[in-house]
């Protein structure tokens, strides 16, 4: 009976087990969703394919990128990659700048973009088998062949068949233009129909549809075209040379002439994993990349502009010369705040003495007295220094010493020029607060 009752609860556990393996295993794509999946781009050429395949594993570049190329309908080719050297996108994005039509299908189908990047991720050899397996079947259809615009080479290998598509000229790429429910002749997967996904109306074509493919005006995209396939190896292979040409700020710094791509979580950005294992292998990349760009996208505080940096100098020589503070610019109580508002408190608004605007307050009004005094001040002694070599005043000043009555007419008179004089007149001490050659003064030049 012991013996029973263990080989139950062995059995049991087992049992439990089960439904485990079972989730994990669906997991996974089966030919028909793959095929599903690939249908639309399958029949593109090997360069332009393989960059489509690595730019959906990074979901949210492709709709910035799908974004700036709607916006900029005039770009394409390698000018357009070129004018997106500076974006945050990958470079297999930045790459897909080159072929608006291309970029367009794209944003206007970003769960499909995003399930095509999981499937490449998680089962990248499966992926490259479907595409070969609809090659062959639009072969088989009549469908893919050698055009003006692409050139078809099958080869067989220790029995497998290999289909490749390269530009008939390799300085100008046509992306096919074709309905999946037509050019791959009758579907075997009805559960899993093709998607299609038409090009945008007015879309325009160099050539009529032939057997259910036609293509768009030629593109010039030599460097751009960087990418492709070893298809017996399944790797993705990049051609660093064109990489480097167009990737000038993101080189690759490699001593041979290809390299294997590998994907980059940095740059996934917002968009979970949806797999297990694909997550465990690069989610904790991807949120460090993530961190990293959104410390980056932080905007800097500005710099102060020349304007207010004359006018720190200029609040900076008042309180040098009476040693009170200018508002806006560091007295005690006050905050500036970084505005322009607090700046031009301390500006004189109207131009004139009387119209510029000044905060209330007895200590207000004992610094406007301090400094209404030192300007007093240093008036008289400038008049005094001025006067010293001219003997024809220092004679009449004697003279009028001598008078008593003249003498103190004369010193009820100064104070009244004194102040009828406009301060915009008065002798310049490199800080006054008031007049043209005040604060606001300076905060003009």
């Amino acid at each position: 009976m012991r013996r029973l009752s263990v080989l139950a609860t062995w059995w049991l556990g087992l049992l439990l087990l089960v439904p485990v393996g079972s989730s994990l295993a669906q997991s996974k794509l089966d030919q028909g969703q793959l095929d599903q999946l690939t249908a639309p781009i399958a029949l593109y050429p090997d360069a332009l394919l393989s960059q489509v395949l690595m730019a959906s594993t990074y979901p949210e570049d492709v709709a910035a990128a799908a974004a700036w190329s709607k916006s900029n309908p005039s770009l394409s080719g390698d000018a357009a990659t070129k004018a997106v050297a500076s974006e945050p996108w990958d470079p297999s994005v930045q790459s897909l700048a080159a072929f608006p039509s291309v970029l367009d299908m794209m944003g206007r189908q970003p769960q499909w973009v995003q399930s095509v990047g999981n499937a490449f991720l998680d089962q990248p050899n499966d992926v490259m088998d479907s595409v070969q397996r609809l090659r062959l079947q639009a072969q088989k259809a009549g469908s893919l062949k050698t055009t003006e615009q692409q050139k078809v080479v099958t080869q067989s290998t220790g029995g497998t068949t290999v289909v490749q598509i390269e530009p008939a000229n390799p300085q100008v790429v046509y992306v096919p233009a074709y309905n999946p429910t037509i050019v791959y002749g009758a579907w075997p997967y009805p559960a899993y129909p093709p998607a299609y996904y038409p090009p945008p109306p007015g879309s325009v074509f160099a050539s009529a549809l032939v057997a259910g493919i036609g293509f768009g005006i030629g593109v010039a995209a030599v460097n751009s075209m960087w990418g492709g396939f070893n298809w017996n190896s399944h790797n993705v292979n990049i051609n660093v040379n064109r990489y480097n040409n167009i990737n000038v700020n993101n080189r690759l710094d490699v001593n041979r002439s290809t390299t294997s791509w590998q994907h980059n979580p940095a740059h996934r950005g917002n968009v979970p994993y949806n797999n297990p294992n694909v997550s465990n292998r690069y989610d904790q990349q991807r949120q460090a990349g993530l961190a990293n760009r959104q410390q980056g996208g932080q905007r800097a505080a500005p710099a102060p502009s020349s304007r207010d940096a004359a006018r720190e100098r200029a609040a900076q020589s008042v309180q040098s010369h009476t040693g009170q503070s200018i508002p806006g610019h560091g007295g005690t109580g006050e905050n500036r705040a970084g505005t322009r508002g607090g700046a031009d408190q301390g500006r004189n608004v109207g131009g004139t003495a009387g119209q510029q605007r000044k905060p209330g307050g007895a200590d207000r009004q004992r610094a406007d007295q301090a400094a209404a005094s030192n300007r007093s001040r240093d008036a008289n002694r400038d008049s005094a220094l001025r006067d010293a070599g001219n003997g024809d005043k220092v004679k009449q000043q004697s003279q009028r010493a001598a008078g008593r009555d003249t003498g103190a007419q004369r010193q009820q008179a100064a104070p009244a020029r004194q102040q009828s004089q406009p301060r915009a007149q008065a002798p310049h001490r490199g800080g006054g607060v008031g007049g043209g050659g005040g604060l606001g003064g300076h905060g003009r030049r």
